[in-house]
């Protein structure tokens, strides 16, 4: 998988499959993730989303990919550091923070960077009595 992210990385529509791949197969399986981590996967991913800054798909899926390759596996995330992945983290979530920001946040926040996460429900309003 990552010897073909790799080949057809030029291709916007192979690459956003591919890594929508990656992020099936490392779904909940440290195992898978830690094989994609040593055949060399984030330094592809990251080249990947560089490469097409501004197509949806690709950077959705990427995120998906480094958030699935992380959770479970937090050693990893000096490597995705090292390849400055924050920066292209907040780069997508500029363009793309209205479609997709819940996931981009999430992929920031398994990296163990600094993301504000948005309080989906806060009870604002309401009184609670004491009528005991």
């Amino acid at each position: 998988m990552v010897s073909i992210l790799a080949r057809h990385s030029s291709n916007a529509t192979a690459t956003a499959l591919t890594l929508k791949c990656i992020a099936a197969l490392t779904l909940r399986e440290p195992t898978h993730s830690r094989l994609f981590f040593d055949c060399g996967a984030p330094e592809v991913i990251a080249d990947c989303m560089k490469m097409h800054p501004d197509n949806a798909a690709v950077q959705k899926n990427g995120c998906w990919a480094i958030r699935n390759m992380v959770a479970r596996c937090r050693e990893q995330n000096p490597k995705f550091h090292e390849l400055g992945i924050e920066a292209i983290l907040n780069q997508s979530y500029e363009k793309f923070g209205q479609d997709f920001g819940f996931d981009i946040k999430s992929a920031l926040r398994d990296l163990e960077c600094d993301v504000k996460l948005d309080e989906q429900w806060t009870g604002k309003g309401v009184q609670m009595s004491n009528d005991s």
